[in-house]
């Protein structure tokens, strides 16, 4: 392919000459095929399409249209014109092809830009309603055209787009040009020159500074980087204020960029490269007489793909970093049953519910604080205080608690029934799940307006309360059977199993819960049990117990999955 310079006036006159060509004499139907086009647009964004294609003289020849759509870009047809756009913001740059006609135009997105005229070596042909370039030629009138790396390879039958970023001191911007830059045109920019400000773009593989300016072209001599990375840009007169330069990164191929007046006019610009991190294999300065602007640019050794990968690699773990904290075991709520104006279950003796859960929740809470003190304790309630059960579990929600502990002590008709329960939210499964469940959520009947705040309350809507709880089904469960454990380990109260019902407490909380019936208030000598300090002391260490263990398996689950994701 030739890509020469021409005079603008000439334009129009190949632009025609390629509608006024003769018609081309019939030719037998080429079969259709397809072509793959893998594109990288940046970080974590790329995919493969497929696009039209036909075998032509023993050439493959692509759908422009369809190359466009691949590539992002907005295209439009008249007849055997196509129209490729290529948008930014509200900036449009446009690439002209024409049936039959050598020659392409591409129109800058800048007012201020050039028009340039690209002479292919085989021109566009229409086929039905669709133009069709040869692959090889339609990837490097791409590269030029967006100033990005598109190749084809004919044994792969695909074309590789690096959509990323530009290659440094990339000199595509420049081929084809028809007329020089409306600023240069009738005058030369001309007195003393004078940097304005530097642009850096960090690229895969390299990185590209231009400094800006104004007036004349200063002689400049360029030092490439030293063993250290040091390199030095040296202006033989350019004004400037040396702040205006003076810029560190934290990050990338570069460092840091210092200025310097010299004695007679002179400036002179230091760059320090990272050379302990990349290898540089070429660096190179030239002066950009279109933009007035001094460049320098920095080639690294770094394999795209292996730095896309790495990128990839970077990302994933960052991600698995933020769930991790996300998912951190840092807080967990507890809330104590009951409270003020409802009491909660009384026993014969007058022991009253709100009072003794109330002792275990604040010795589990002081056992919790002492032994992990990377753990927030959010309590529902400190006193003596009546907290309607919905607003319990928005409390748990707006501390992001990873578990809702709610403590209880049950009661029943039936006196001689003893021993530790504990429930995670679903549908009973028999009529004494059932009936624990009417006891605690009777506290309900405290709350002013109950009965419209819990209108509706039904058992299908615990059904679907408990689906919304799901999620949390598994580590609900697995809390709720070490928990019980603990506490048959520490206390001499029997061990009534795990079991599900609809407690109106376990609503809200979007996270595991689990609600403890320590024992039965309802029963003498469970009673006597249930009021002693060290009995509640030491429901409270049987519940931390199960608690450990429960965060051990949590947090082993936690790495487990983000090895998983890691793998993928």
């Amino acid at each position: 392919m030739r890509f020469l310079p021409f005079p603008s006036f000439l334009l129009l006159i190949f632009l025609l000459a390629g509608v006024c060509l003769p018609p081309s004499r019939a030719v037998a139907q080429p079969v259709p095929e397809t072509v793959a086009v893998h594109v990288i647009r940046g970080f974590d964004q790329e995919y493969t399409l497929q696009i039209g294609a036909l075998g032509e003289d023993g050439r493959m020849m692509v759908d422009m249209g369809g190359l466009s759509r691949a590539l992002r870009l907005m295209h439009r047809r008249d007849a055997g014109h196509l129209v490729i756009e290529q948008r930014e913001g509200e900036r449009v740059a446009s690439c002209h092809l024409y049936d039959r006609n050598n020659f392409v135009r591409l129109d800058p997105a800048e007012p201020s830009g050039s028009t340039r005229l690209v002479h292919l070596k085989a021109p566009p042909r229409l086929r039905g309603e669709t133009l069709y370039l040869q692959a090889a030629d339609a990837a490097r009138l791409m590269t030029i055209w967006l100033d990005r790396q598109v190749s084809y390879d004919p044994a792969e039958n695909r074309i590789e787009a690096f959509l990323w970023s530009a290659r440094p001191g990339s000199e595509y911007r420049n081929i084809g040009v028809v007329s020089p830059d409306d600023r240069t045109i009738g005058a030369v920019p001309s007195g003393p020159a004078k940097l304005k400000g530097v642009d850096v773009e960090e690229l895969a593989n390299g990185v590209v500074v231009r400094f800006r300016a104004s007036g004349g072209a200063s002689v400049a001599s360029f030092i490439k980087p030293d063993a250290n990375g040091m390199a030095y840009l040296t202006f033989q007169q350019a004004g400037g204020n040396p702040a205006d330069f003076s810029r560190t990164f934290t990050r990338g191929l570069l460092k840091e960029i210092k200025a310097i007046p010299l004695p007679g006019g002179a400036l002179q610009i230091s760059m320090a490269f990272n050379t302990e991190l990349f290898n540089l294999r070429s660096t190179s300065y030239r002066w950009d007489e279109r933009t007035n602007s001094y460049v320098v640019s920095a080639l690294t050794d770094a394999d795209v793909s292996e730095v896309y990968r790495r990128e990839k690699e970077k990302k994933i773990h960052d991600e698995l970093v933020r769930d991790q904290e996300k998912w951190k075991f840092d807080t967990i709520v507890l809330d104590a049953g009951h409270g003020g104006k409802d009491p909660g279950a009384v026993g014969p003796a007058g022991t009253l519910e709100k009072e003794v859960v109330l002792n275990i929740v604040r010795d589990l809470g002081a056992l919790i604080q002492k032994s992990w003190t990377d753990v927030n304790v959010v309590y529902t309630r400190t006193g003596d205080t009546f907290i309607p059960l919905k607003e319990r579990g928005k409390i748990a929600n707006r501390h992001d608690g990873k578990l809702f502990v709610s403590v209880h002590c049950n009661a029943a008709r039936n006196r001689s029934a003893q021993g530790a329960e504990v429930y995670i939210l679903g549908p009973h499964k028999n009529e004494a799940a059932l009936e624990v469940a009417m006891l605690e959520n009777a506290a309900i009947k405290q709350e002013e307006d109950y009965q419209q705040k819990y209108k509706g309350f039904s058992e299908e809507h615990m059904i679907l309360s408990s689906l919304a709880q799901n999620a949390f089904t598994q580590q609900s469960t697995q809390a709720a059977r070490l928990v019980l454990e603990g506490m048959q380990q520490k206390t001499s109260l029997n061990d009534r199993g795990v079991r599900q019902a609809g407690f109106m407490v376990l609503w809200t909380p979007s996270m595991p819960s689990i609600l403890v019936e320590a024992g039965y208030l309802s029963n003498r000598s469970e009673e006597r049990l249930l009021r002693r300090r060290s009995t509640q002391q030491a429901i409270a260490r049987g519940i931390f117990n199960g608690l450990s263990r429960y965060r051990i398996h949590y947090e082993a689950q936690q790495l487990a999955a983000a090895g998983e994701v890691q793998k993928k």
